[in-house]
């Protein structure tokens, strides 16, 4: 069994295929790079990143994500940020061995 899902970052943000290769693998974790991201992602008005929280959590199913500096994006998805490292489903890291240690810790 995988620790973690890593999915390809060509191509769009599928949430559906995330959790699809996510469950396929045996992995409860997702591992997202900032440089896989659209920029959708960070501009919390497009629901990018909403739609994919969501159906991540509907599965119970964690997500950590390498995003170096969350303040070169815009203060809301910086607050959202902040709120998601208040808990235990999705959180952001700077670097890819603090997620794998956080997705692998707990």
């Amino acid at each position: 069994m995988a620790d973690y899902f890593e999915p390809d970052p060509v191509g769009a943000l599928d949430p559906t295929g995330i959790l699809t290769g996510c469950i396929e693998s045996g992995a409860r974790a997702v591992l997202l790079d900032q440089a896989g991201l659209p920029p959708e992602f960070f501009d919390l008005s497009s629901r990018v990143a909403g739609d994919l929280l969501h159906k991540l959590s509907t599965y119970q199913v964690r997500l950590a994500a390498v995003v170096p500096d969350p303040g070169v994006h815009s203060g809301p998805f910086q607050d959202f940020a902040r709120e998601a490292n208040r808990g235990r489903e999705f959180r952001f890291f700077p670097t890819r061995a603090e997620a794998i240690d956080w997705l692998r810790g707990a």
